[in-house]
């Protein structure tokens, strides 16, 4: 089985998206992080940028880590001739990525049905906050407004008002994105009939509403007393977090601690705190990278919190190569792992991010597009 994303020479790249090519219009984090995703299973993104930014660094908000892998073209969207290049480039596209407000492109000349209408085949995947009906369609909004319509806000925060400190819609909506692509290429492979992909963040995002919306409380949810689902405080000032779900994570937990007298006392009320207090103590005697490595291997439900600084070094990531380095700077590696039957090993693309524009030529011939065409729209200042 893989142990590590790192590509060996014994282990050549797999690439199952190898040869489909996602033209990619999105702006934001949630699109940017779809797009990579699907640059790391081998796909050709293309980046559409405006002409103005030729030359900069192709990048996504500043990060390295949604831009990586991709190619750039510019357009100028707003040059009407702009749908002449589009609704020729799509032809030799299979997936259109886009987080446009609802019908704005359709407005603009090149829409879903303007490009289904130059390829039939094309899988279009529009990501927005709220969908693409309803009434909140066309409310404006980022991260924090989709969390917190979808219910996972009031279920996590130990009390309002509370924001979580990184993003949490665009992941997920990155995520179901990408879920759905894949999905539609193989209907697509069936059927011969693209499809149109219909992505909101706020519905990814209330998929971690697991427990069931029923079972939720409608007020912020509030951290247990309970001594065996908690975080304790170790010697090194680093917290280790206890998740005892089941008496043989507790048991383990006792013994490797020294207290198994303690091993009735799972899941019982501790209303003054003592057995909190007993494990605090003693948790409070070693650092916690050494709490993890006594207890952990006996069968205990301990991790070390880390905080993000501290993840690349961590030694469970080191060995996995769950961080990965482009362009000097540490990105998180895919979460997708596969392996084939050969061998073959899917990968993290660490192929920088593209200058603006610098694929602009190599695409459009790719396209169809002659060099006389290609300089013409250059004049023209279209690319």
């Amino acid at each position: 089985m893989q142990s590590d994303v790192a590509l060996t020479k014994e282990a050549p790249a797999l690439k199952p998206l190898s040869g489909i090519r996602v033209l990619d219009f999105t702006a934001f984090p949630p699109g940017a992080a779809c797009t990579v995703m699907l640059a790391d299973l081998g796909a050709d993104v293309i980046r559409v940028e405006p002409p103005s930014q030729k030359g900069k660094p192709s990048l996504v908000i500043g990060q390295v880590a949604l831009s990586r892998g991709k190619r750039s073209m510019t357009l100028d969207m707003r040059n009407p001739s702009a749908n002449d290049v589009l609704l020729r480039l799509v032809r030799s596209v299979d997936v259109v990525v886009e987080n446009a407000k609802p019908g704005s492109m359709e407005a603009r000349g090149f829409g879903y049905s303007q490009a289904r209408s130059a390829n039939p085949k094309i899988i279009w995947c529009a990501m927005t906050g709220f969908g693409q009906s309803g009434p909140y369609a066309e409310h404006a909004g980022h991260d924090l407004s989709y969390v917190a319509h979808s219910g996972l806000l009031n279920a996590l925060a130990p009390e309002l008002p509370w924001h979580p400190a990184t993003m949490i819609a665009g992941p997920a909506g990155a995520q179901a994105a990408v879920i759905a692509i894949q999905a539609a290429l193989l209907e697509l492979a069936r059927t011969k009939e693209g499809a149109f992909l219909d992505i909101s963040l706020s519905e990814a995002t209330g998929w971690f509403l697991t427990s069931g919306m029923n079972a939720l409380s409608d007020k912020p949810y509030k951290i247990s007393a309970s001594p065996d689902r908690r975080l304790y405080t170790c010697a090194d000032g680093r917290f280790v977090a206890v998740t005892s779900a089941e008496p043989r994570t507790w048991r383990a937990l006792c013994d490797g601690m020294g207290i198994p007298e303690l091993k009735s006392a799972l899941h019982q009320p501790d209303p003054n705190g003592e057995v909190t207090a007993r494990l605090a103590g003693i948790f409070a005697s070693r650092p916690a990278a050494e709490w993890v490595e006594l207890l952990a291997p006996a069968g205990a439900a301990v991790a070390i919190v880390n905080c993000a600084s501290e993840v690349p070094t961590d030694p469970h990531v080191l060995a996995r190569g769950s961080v990965a380095e482009c362009a000097g700077v540490k990105v998180p590696a895919s979460p997708i792992r596969i392996e084939a039957a050969s061998g073959a090993r899917s990968a993290t693309t660490t192929d920088a991010p593209h200058c603006v524009g610098d694929d602009t030529a190599d695409i459009l011939g790719m396209a169809g597009f002659s060099e006389d065409v290609v300089r013409t729209l250059l004049e023209q200042g279209i690319i």
